[in-house]
């Protein structure tokens, strides 16, 4: 059997790896950066992470700068604070707040380098997109003011996003590169992940908030932001629910990759309802109980 162990090698694969996937999909290079610094190191880590964001702005591609940049931070700022026994919801918390602040000095920096200082200036910015967008595909259709509105919960989404993929495939990929994976006692367990119980009051006054009007359109705007937030925290734990249900049914290979096509590239709105839904119903602990007299008898 091939021993495991983090060569240099095994290094510049990993490395590449994530850099490309990180470029050409922002979110699906996370695992490869979780096995990065897990497996060589937060020395390797965060230089890495300092020399491909830097090049990428010497290059002029400040938005994958923006997107490499606040990725890497999350992760390795998640990393940290998971290897000091934190948690994994505040571990989760801290590490989005630094990769959002991250993304924002980014974004700053990035507006005031081609000279946009104004907000009727970034409104063009992203009206120009939107027109760019509809061009290539005129069956999409953007409003620009609402684009601008939410753009602070899609930098939030997008750094939610790669940590949960990045949590979720870690393992596959040690296994894949026959790489030694530490295990941490803090260490969040998938399948029993669960967005704490205070945050479906949030999520319940976020919605509130956009269908009633109690505080202008600054207070809506809010709303609407954590509200899209709130959907993605949940579609986590439906994703949760989905795989304790797939694994109570002993679904094969075949099966698994048709429902998460299904459920994840369809309706992924459906999974957040079930996540949100989880709260009152625990899907989770329905379907344990369910499972153990049918094993008995077996």
């Amino acid at each position: 059997m091939m021993k495991k162990t983090a060569s240099p090698q095994k290094f510049i694969t990993i490395s590449s790896l994530s850099i490309l996937l990180s470029m050409l999909t922002v979110i699906f290079g996370a695992p490869l950066l979780r096995v990065l610094r897990k497996a060589y190191g937060p020395w390797a880590f965060w230089v890495l992470g300092l020399l491909v964001t830097g090049a990428a702005w010497l290059l002029n591609a400040q938005p994958l700068a923006l997107f490499i940049g606040s990725v890497w931070m999350t992760l390795g700022a998640y990393n940290e604070l998971e290897q000091k026994g934190l948690g994994w919801w505040l571990s989760g918390l801290v590490s989005v707040f630094l990769g959002t602040g991250a993304a924002s000095i980014s974004i700053f920096g990035a507006l005031r380098v081609n000279g946009i200082n104004t907000q009727a200036e970034v409104q063009k910015l992203v009206e120009d997109f939107a027109d760019k967008v509809q061009q290539m595909n005129p069956a999409v259709k953007l409003d620009a003011s609402i684009l601008l509105q939410q753009f602070p919960s899609a930098i939030v989404i997008m750094l939610v996003m790669a940590l949960g993929v990045g949590l979720i495939f870690e393992r596959r990929v040690f296994s894949w590169l026959n790489l030694p994976r530490e295990k941490i006692a803090s260490q969040l367990k998938l399948l029993e992940y669960r967005v704490p119980d205070y945050f479906i009051w949030i999520a319940m006054t976020a919605f509130l908030l956009t269908m009633v009007s109690f505080g202008g359109k600054a207070t809506t705007i809010l709303a609407v932001n954590v509200l899209n937030v709130s959907l993605v925290l949940y579609f986590f734990q439906g994703l949760a629910v989905l795989e304790v249900f797939l694994s109570s049914m002993r679904a094969g290979t075949f099966t698994r990759i048709l429902t998460y096509i299904i459920l994840i590239g369809q309706l992924l709105l459906i999974l957040s309802i079930v996540g949100l839904i989880d709260y009152w119903v625990d899907f989770r602990g329905r379907i344990r109980r369910m499972k153990i007299p049918g094993n008995s008898q077996g």
